[in-house]
């Protein structure tokens, strides 16, 4: 058992047992869920009526470099003022293109002066994919009420002996 003498002491404790929870086992279960999110309010949403269902003018990476790969999730574990907290951001990069592509997918054609390359496509499809489609925004919807990245984390502490109710 550990035995601290001081808030100070506690705070260090808890903090780097927080941080190794948050790294371990809540980022995990984030981007688990962003890559679900990626696949329902991304490709599952526009689907091209080629054969194959994918693009005519290009080729969706998906889990090997594209958005729903986690390789391109990447988080951060910091601490703050008030504690320790992880973000987690898809750094997805355009194949053709030298920025990262969620906002342009979040939010839709022209935000932050982003544009996708193919404004029209061969069925007339095209406002399927210029529009927004928040896979960022419904991840968050989603944890927030699974609650599974608390889950993941009071499972994480129990394994390093704090018990949270």
């Amino acid at each position: 058992m550990t035995t601290v003498n001081n808030i100070k002491e506690l705070s260090k404790y808890l903090n780097k047992h927080m941080k190794e929870v948050l790294e371990e086992n809540v980022a995990p279960v984030v981007k688990n869920k962003e890559q679900e999110k990626v696949i329902t309010e991304v490709y599952d949403r526009y689907s091209p009526s080629t054969p194959d269902g994918e693009p005519f003018k290009y080729e969706r990476r998906g889990y090997n470099g594209g958005l729903a790969d986690q390789k391109n999730m990447q988080h951060k574990v910091k601490t703050t003022k008030d504690g320790v907290e992880l973000s987690v951001e898809n750094v997805t990069k355009g194949k053709d293109q030298n920025f990262r592509l969620d906002t342009l997918i979040e939010y839709g054609d022209g935000t932050d002066g982003k544009e996708y390359q193919y404004k029209t496509n061969r069925d007339g499809t095209a406002n399927q994919y210029l529009q927004g489609r928040p896979f960022t925004k419904s991840t968050i919807e989603e944890l927030e009420q699974s609650g599974e990245h608390i889950q993941a984390f009071v499972r994480g502490m129990k394994t390093k002996g704090i018990e949270i109710d």
